[in-house]
C-alpha cells in the first residue's frame, strides 16, 4: 500500500499526515493493550463493545469522523518513507501499526463493513509516527485523554440544529426548540431560567443539556407525546407550559425562589417523569391538557410541597428519585369504577 503524506514535526518526533480507506486502515492497524501486550508502545485500554456498536451504527447511517486516527509503526522496516515523492509505502504484512488513538473508531469501521462493504472505501485522515517508545506513546495518549477537554453538552445541543446528517437525532432538535420556547414565552414558568451556552451565570435555572435530556422521552419518535397524537411543537410546548403553570400555582411567589426544586435539573426531570407516568395518560383520557385539569390532579399543600431542602446533600439521580416520589404522592388520579365501564 502506498499513500502520499504531509510531514509535521513536534519536538523530536516526525509525524506523517495521510489518508487511508477504512479497509486499508483496518488491515494495517492493531491494538496493543497495556497490561496485556508486552511490546513497546502498548498504552491502549480494553475495547468497549457498546461504543463500537454505536460507532458502527453512526457510520452505517452516513456519519463521518473528520479527526485523525493516530498510528505508531514500531518497526521502521515495515514502512518506507520517500521524502522525494512524499510517499509512504507499507509492507504487505498486515497489522504493522499500533493504534494510539481511534481504536473504537477502527473497530466500529470493521463492524460496519460487515453489514455494508462499501464503507470500506471511505477515507479517513491518519496521523502516523514511526518507532515511538512506550513513553512517547503514553505522552500522546495522556495528552489526548486529559488535555483535550470534551465540549459541554449544552453547546453540543445548541449547535445540533445546524447539523445536516442522515442520522440526525431530531428529538434533540425538538427538545431544544421546546427549551427555547420555555425560556422565551412570557407565560412560561421557566422564562429566563434555561441556561443556554454563553448566558449570564445565576443560581438556579436549568442547563440546556439537562432540559433536553429530560424531554427526549416525550419528544422522540414513538415517544410519549406521539403515543397520544400530540405531535406539533406548539401543542407539546403548550402542554408543558400548562403543566408547570399548575405546579407554579402551588408555589405562588416562591416559585422563583431558590427553595423551589423545580428550578433545578433534577426537579425538572422528576416532574417530567411524573407527567409521563401518571398525568399524561389521564389528561389524554379526559381530552384536556388545560392548567385547570393539571391542577385538579395535583394536590400540594404547605405540608407536602417539595422543597430544595428535601434533597440537601444529594444530587443527580438520587435527588430526582426523592422529588419524583414526593410529587408522585401528591398526584391523585380519579379511578373509574368497574361498574361505570361498558362491555
Amino acid at each position: 500500500m502506498e499513500v502520499r503524506y504531509l510531514q509535521l514535526k513536534h519536538g523530536d518526533i516526525d509525524y506523517y499526515l495521510c489518508r487511508m480507506s477504512c479497509r486499508n486502515l483496518i488491515n494495517v492497524s492493531y491494538v496493543a493493550q497495556r497490561g496485556v501486550s508486552e511490546e513497546q508502545g502498548a498504552v491502549q485500554r480494553i475495547l468497549n463493545k457498546s461504543r463500537i456498536s454505536s460507532i458502527a451504527n453512526y457510520l452505517l447511517n452516513g456519519g463521518y469522523f473528520p479527526t485523525n486516527i493516530i498510528l505508531n509503526v514500531i518497526d521502521d522496516s515495515k514502512v518506507e518513507i520517500d521524502t522525494t515523492t512524499s510517499t509512504l509505502t507499507f509492507s504487505d504484512e498486515p497489522h504493522i501499526a499500533q493504534l494510539l488513538d481511534g481504536q473504537h473508531r477502527v473497530a466500529g469501521m470493521r463492524e460496519a463493513i460487515k453489514i455494508n462493504p462499501s464503507i470500506g472505501d471511505i477515507e479517513f485522515p491518519v496521523l502516523l509516527a514511526v518507532g515511538l517508545s512506550t513513553s512517547q506513546c503514553a505522552t500522546v495518549f495522556v495528552s489526548i485523554n486529559t488535555e483535550q477537554k470534551n465540549v459541554p453538552k449544552s453547546l453540543i445541543y445548541d449547535l445540533y440544529g445546524l447539523v445536516e446528517t442522515p442520522n440526525r437525532d431530531y428529538s434533540l432538535d425538538r427538545g431544544r426548540d421546546i427549551a427555547e420556547s420555555l425560556n422565551k414565552m412570557e407565560e412560561s414558568p421557566y422564562a429566563g431560567y434555561v441556561k443556554f451556552p454563553g448566558s449570564a451565570r445565576f443560581k438556579g435555572g436549568i442547563q440546556l443539556s439537562s432540559m433536553v435530556n429530560s424531554l427526549r422521552a416525550l419528544v422522540k419518535p414513538q415517544g410519549e407525546f406521539e403515543k397520544y397524537q400530540i405531535t406539533t411543537l406548539e401543542r407539546q410546548t403548550k402542554i408543558l407550559v400548562n403543566y408547570f403553570a399548575a405546579l407554579q400555582y402551588y408555589y405562588d411567589k416562591k416559585w422563583y425562589e431558590l427553595t423551589n426544586p423545580f428550578l433545578y435539573g433534577s426537579g425538572f426531570s422528576a416532574a417530567i417523569e411524573v407527567l409521563i407516568n401518571k398525568i399524561l395518560p389521564y389528561c389524554y383520557s379526559k381530552r384536556s391538557f388545560s392548567i385547570e385539569t393539571f391542577k385538579s390532579v395535583i394536590h400540594l399543600t404547605k405540608e407536602n410541597l417539595p422543597l430544595q431542602s428535601d434533597v440537601k446533600r444529594t444530587s443527580g439521580e438520587a435527588a430526582k428519585d426523592i422529588l419524583f416520589q414526593k410529587l408522585s404522592d401528591a398526584v391523585d388520579i380519579e379511578r373509574i369504577d368497574e361498574q361505570e365501564m361498558e362491555f
